[in-house]
C-alpha cells in the first residue's frame, strides 16, 4: 500500500491535507536538519541540513532553506538584493530561518504564498540536480517507505501524530521529496508549474530566474 501511495502521488497533491496511519503505511519520519538514524536509515533530508551543498543559479548554496528563503524577498530591486545577501551570511539553514526571516518578516512578498509550493519543489529539484551525493542519498531510501516530515504546528510542510497516533497534515516536504525520488529513479522531471513561477518574476541575487 505504501508503494501504491508513492506511485499515485502527484504535484497537485502537495497542498492536500492527509491522514497517515502507521498501521497501514510504512512510514519513515524525520524532523531534524542533521543526520540521525530512523528505521535503520541515516537521514539528512531536512531543508536546513547543510550536509549536501549544491550548485544552482551559478552559485553554491549551503542548504535548500537558504535558496527557498531568498524567494520570500525576490522582487526586483536593491532592497530584495540586500536582504538576500544578508540571508546568505547565515552559517546554517536553521540560522537563516530563525534569525534572518524574523528580521525581515514584514518585507516578505505579499504574493509569496501563491507560488511558494512550486518554488519549494523547484528548489529541492535543483538540489537533486546540483549534488550527486544527495541524489544517491535520497534514492537509497526504500521505495516502500512513505516519507513524512514530522513537526508539530506545521500542517503545511509537515504532519504530526494525533492522540490516536495518526499523522495529520499536508506533509508538503515529504511529498516533494517523494516526487523527486521517483523522478530520479525513472529519469524524468517533476511537473513543476514553470508558467506560474515565471508569472511572478522571481529575482535571485539581482537577476530574474527563467524557469
Amino acid at each position: 500500500m505504501a508503494q501504491e501511495h508513492n506511485d499515485s502521488l502527484r504535484e497537485e497533491h502537495i497542498t492536500r491535507v492527509e491522514a497517515y496511519d502507521p498501521r497501514q503505511l510504512r512510514l519513515l519520519t524525520y524532523s531534524k536538519p542533521t543526520d540521525y538514524p530512523s528505521d535503520g536509515h541515516l537521514l539528512s533530508l531536512g531543508n536546513m541540513s547543510g550536509r549536501f551543498h549544491f550548485e544552482s543559479l551559478g552559485r553554491i548554496w549551503r542548504s535548500v532553506e537558504h535558496l527557498y528563503l531568498c524567494g520570500e524577498w525576490s522582487t526586483q530591486g536593491e532592497r530584495s538584493l540586500e536582504i538576500q545577501q544578508d540571508v546568505l551570511t547565515a552559517r546554517s539553514g536553521y540560522a537563516a530561518k530563525r534569525y534572518k526571516k524574523a528580521k525581515y518578516k514584514r518585507e516578505i512578498r505579499a504574493d509569496f504564498p501563491v507560488f511558494r509550493h512550486q518554488w519549494m519543489l523547484w528548489c529541492v529539484w535543483e538540489k537533486c540536480l546540483g549534488n550527486q551525493d544527495f541524489r544517491q542519498h535520497l534514492t537509497s531510501i526504500p521505495y516502500d517507505r512513505v516519507l513524512i516530515e514530522e513537526v508539530k504546528n506545521d500542517p503545511v510542510w509537515a504532519a504530526y501524530p494525533d492522540e490516536a497516533g495518526i499523522l495529520r497534515g499536508a506533509n508538503g516536504m515529504g511529498k516533494i521529496l517523494t516526487i523527486c525520488r521517483r523522478c530520479i529513479d525513472r529519469n524524468t522531471e517533476p511537473n513543476i508549474d514553470r508558467t506560474l513561477l515565471n508569472q511572478y518574476e522571481i529575482h535571485i541575487m539581482g537577476a530574474r530566474v527563467t524557469f
